[in-house]
């Protein structure tokens, strides 16, 4: 009895040659296939007088549309009969897939040569995602839907976030899964929704947030940095992110601020090279005044002005008389002393005359020599040159000047454009040694400038009612106080001047301030400025910005203020007190009778007061 010998060909019928008696007889199979591309087809060949003889091949199906055709040749075999019965079957998507069409035929191997036999097979994947509709026993799960193939397994997702337990088998397979489940798996923590594959590791936190395996490789943990003032250190997590954690002190650095030439303004602190101007000693605990640093001795003038971090004065003897006020308690007839100017050597003392005609200008010497004379006019403020020269501004825009040694003043005024007192004046000293620049205010709100010989020159209209001005440096520093009145209720005002374009512009004052003028103003420095008026009140500038400092005991209305720091700061008042602020709080300095309307100083030991009836009272000098 002959076998026969089934050989597989795809598209090919195998040749045989000459006295082969095997294979001088084939089968030419064809399997033709329409409406769907199977994934896998068997092709079984049995003996049909022996049925349990019989061999059966698996043929992979290439790629591309339906229809197609596979082609197979059937040889003898020996042993086997010469009729065959050839059954083809298509499954999905693999060999193991399901079976979703069926074709057979039965041939005879008796004759010599090739016998064609044609085989179909037919199912329907509309969609041609290769799996075939349910009709055709196929396990498509939508046929008009190629995203949606046959069943999936599904995985437990306790987190609900679309991957499922990567430690747990699958519950089912199934077109659709129940709730908590997920197609895909790999969900390395199924508790925590924001952690599974598919992603890039997204916090640094000491896990495996993308169950990779591989913890937190996204931040180069472990890796060389520099931290923010660059000393070097070893990236690290932190909230998330990633830090750089450095075991290495950076050096601290300060400026000098104040321009004392001693340093304890923040300079930052680094590992890297030291900023632009900065010392990594630090030699100055207050940078708001020149008078206080390391290198500085003790006086007796209320600071603590070598730093030792004690008290004012600390670890010197200051006598009563160091540290009290002096001068004229004032009495009846005498002169209403509305300004004072005290400059290097002398002090100036100006205002309305009294019935003792002795006159409404008074210089005071060093020495302790006084000299009253009169200038024609009321005056309200005034200030004092280098050189020892006096500068008035009063009533009715009445401007004068008074050298240290001329009997009489030299006149000007703000007339015709403005005949509104003058409040205030500061004046700025030329470096040529010429004439120095002046800067008046009027309670119309005009500014003047004047630089003597010229006349005054209006440079602003501002509309508020000024009552004080001051400068340090320059124009940039100056800045004028008083109120906002028309329409009432007065409304504290600061005006701040920019040379660049000439315009005086309000500064944004703290909130919640009583109604009322500011009476006085005192620029330390371009860093820091104090403003007092009425009701107590009292304004810090701290680098451009304003803020209410501890106000005036009872409330009391302020009338002028000189300011060398944040911990040294002097005021008048209406009821003839001199007070003195000490960083914290406000003390009595001097107290009288008579009210007080000015105030100023050349040094924390050099500062005047006048006031009503000839009242006048200097600290530390000059003495008699």
């Amino acid at each position: 009895m002959r076998l026969f010998l089934l050989a597989v060909l795809t598209g090919v019928l195998a040749g045989c040659s000459k006295g082969d008696d095997l294979k001088s007889a084939a089968l030419s199979v064809k399997v033709h296939y329409e409406g769907f591309r199977p994934g896998c087809v068997s092709l079984t060949v049995t003996d049909q007088a022996e049925v349990s003889r019989h061999v059966t091949t698996n043929v992979n199906v290439s790629a591309g549309p339906p229809p197609g055709t596979l082609a197979v040749a059937v040889f003898r075999q020996a042993g086997w009969s010469n009729d065959v019965r050839v059954e083809a079957s298509a499954k999905e998507q693999s060999c193991d897939g399901a079976q979703v069409a069926t074709a057979q035929a039965d041939a005879s191997l008796a004759k010599d040569g090739i016998t064609p036999v044609e085989l179909s097979l037919s199912a329907m994947d509309s969609d041609g995602d290769g799996f075939v509709r349910l009709e055709d026993q196929g396990t498509d799960c939508n046929d008009r839907d190629a995203n949606l193939g046959g069943p999936k397994a599904w995985y437990p997702d306790d987190d609900n976030d679309g991957y499922g337990n990567l430690q747990l088998p699958a519950k089912i397979t199934a077109c659709e899964g129940p709730a908590l489940t997920a197609s895909r798996t790999g969900d390395c923590d199924d508790r925590d929704p924001s952690v599974h594959p598919d992603q890039a590791e997204f916090r640094c936190d000491g896990r495996d947030d993308n169950c990779d395996d591989v913890k937190d490789e996204s931040f180069d943990v472990g890796g060389t940095c520099l931290n923010d003032v660059q000393c070097p250190g070893a990236k690290v997590c932190a909230n998330g992110g990633v830090a750089c954690n450095s075991t290495v002190t950076p050096t601290a650095y300060y400026f000098d601020e104040d321009g004392d030439g001693k340093a304890g303004a923040d300079g930052g602190v680094t590992c890297g090279p030291p900023p632009s101007g900065t010392v990594a000693e630090f030699s100055d605990c207050d940078e708001s005044s020149v008078y206080v640093n390391k290198g500085l001795t003790e006086v007796c003038d209320r600071l603590d002005n070598n730093c030792s971090g004690g008290a004012p004065d600390e670890g010197i003897t200051c006598g009563p008389r160091e540290l009290s006020w002096e001068g004229s308690p004032g009495g009846a007839n005498r002169a209403r002393w509305n300004a004072i100017a005290v400059g290097q050597d002398l002090a100036w003392l100006a205002g309305v005359g009294g019935s003792d005609l002795k006159g409404n200008v008074l210089k005071i010497q060093s020495d302790g020599v006084m000299v009253q004379s009169n200038c024609t006019g009321q005056y309200l403020a005034a200030w004092v040159s280098k050189t020892g020269q006096l500068f008035l501004a009063g009533e009715d825009g009445s401007l004068a000047s008074k050298t240290v040694d001329e009997p009489t003043c030299t006149l000007a005024t703000t007339k015709p454009l403005s005949d509104a007192p003058l409040n205030g004046i500061v004046g700025f000293d030329s470096a040529d040694g010429l004439s120095p620049t002046l800067y008046a205010v009027a309670s119309n709100g005009n500014i003047f400038k004047w630089s003597p010989p010229a006349a005054p020159t209006r440079i602003a209209e501002t509309g508020i009612n000024l009552r004080a001005v001051n400068g340090t440096t320059g124009p940039d520093t100056l800045l004028a106080v008083g109120a906002q009145d028309t329409p009432g209720p007065a409304r504290f005002t600061v005006l701040r001047y920019n040379p660049a374009d000439g315009a005086w512009l309000p500064e944004t004052l703290p909130p919640s301030l009583p109604n009322g003028y500011l009476t006085g103003v005192s620029v330390v420095n371009p860093n820091y400025a104090y403003a007092v008026g009425d009701k107590g009140v009292f304004l810090e500038r701290n680098h451009g910005q304003w803020r209410t400092r501890t106000f005036l005991p009872s409330d009391v209305n302020a009338t002028g203020v000189k300011a060398f720091g944040q911990k040294a700061v002097y005021a008048t008042t209406v009821a003839g007190e001199v007070l003195f602020f000490n960083g914290g709080s406000w003390v009595s300095a001097y107290s009288g009778s008579n009210p007080l309307r000015a105030i100023d100083g050349q040094s924390p030991t050099r500062i005047g007061a006048a006031g009503l009836l000839g009242t006048y009272q200097f600290f530390r000098w000059p003495k008699p």
